[in-house]
């Protein structure tokens, strides 16, 4: 190629559309009657998104037991929940404690999670860091629950640090019982009490530092993934067989959760939206009523101006 022939090819770039942004594009103009009609359609889709959740939502059966505190004192071990209605499988097994506020800012970042991965932490760094502020040592410990010592050990770090792990729910909930049968087989004990955290709280908690007996428990890991609603209902297992009205279940209770608080056992059913929740369909239809509504006053304004001009 010369010379001139560069030159031509050269010269001809230069001038095509391309190089000088000149292209066909599509630029969409909107107009009243198009904006109008997209807020009409999300209106549509968000109401029956909205109705089509708390169909499902109402068809979701809840039997909602308060087991503390109770009417005698102590309270007794051996507790019975009446089934007032049919409830099929599975059954979800939660439980509930009131007043236990996790989502404050405070509460949430009271943690370490190195020391949650089983890696050494050193308390003065957890100190200059400010991690796991009200509950960094034994003693801040003692104090939240009620206990005043002058014991060396208080101003030692404590393994698990942290308020979420220190107010880590801990009643123990044994001997199900169903018609004075057995709720539970062994093989559901394996499938379900013991698949009940996320698999990214599971692989990322692997070891678990101290000596609280804890361990890789998935009760703890459960309890450690903060609830956004001051009476936190948690996971505890689930229920693999259909429960028919009129039933009976029985259960063996350990108190040993040391804050005064409410306390319930709940069993529910689920679909395809999960449990009882009456919240998300709501969102939904007040979202498609301000969409309506965003694609009333549009037709009302324009028209208005269309009028006077």
């Amino acid at each position: 190629m010369n010379e001139q022939e560069f030159k031509e090819k050269y010269d001809k770039l230069k001038n095509s559309k391309f190089y000088q942004q000149k292209m066909f594009g599509w630029r969409p103009l909107p107009t009243i009657s198009c904006i109008t009609i997209i807020f009409v359609c999300f209106a549509i889709f968000f109401i029956i998104m909205g109705i089509i959740i708390l169909v499902f939502t109402a068809q979701v059966k809840e039997q909602k037991f308060k087991y503390y505190p109770c009417d005698t004192n102590p309270c007794p071990e051996q507790r019975e929940i009446p089934i007032t209605e049919d409830m099929k499988k599975p059954i979800m097994i939660y439980y509930q404690v009131d007043g236990v506020i996790q989502n404050h800012r405070f509460y949430m970042d009271s943690k370490s999670d190195k020391q949650l991965k089983g890696e050494k932490v050193d308390l003065e760094d957890l100190k200059k860091d400010k991690i796991c502020e009200g509950a960094l040592t034994k003693g801040e410990i003692k104090y939240w629950w009620g206990y005043k010592s002058n014991d060396p050990e208080d101003a030692k770090l404590a393994e698990p640090c942290g308020l979420i792990a220190k107010t880590y729910f801990n009643d123990e909930f044994t001997e199900w019982e169903l018609n004075d049968g057995d709720l539970f087989t062994e093989e559901d004990d394996e499938e379900d009490e013991e698949k009940i955290a996320y698999q990214s709280d599971i692989d990322t908690y692997e070891k678990i530092l101290g000596n609280d007996g804890l361990g890789l428990d998935q009760h703890f890991l459960v309890w450690m993934r903060p609830s956004p609603f001051s009476n936190p209902r948690k996971l505890w297992g689930r229920i693999n067989k259909d429960i028919k009205q009129n039933s009976r279940i029985s259960l063996k209770i350990k108190y040993k959760y040391g804050f005064e608080s409410n306390r319930y056992i709940i069993l529910s059913t689920r679909n395809i939206f999960g449990g009882k929740s009456m919240f998300l369909g709501i969102c939904y239809i007040i979202a498609g009523g301000l969409s309506l509504m965003a694609s009333v006053i549009f037709i009302t304004t324009y028209s208005s101006f269309h009028r006077k001009n």
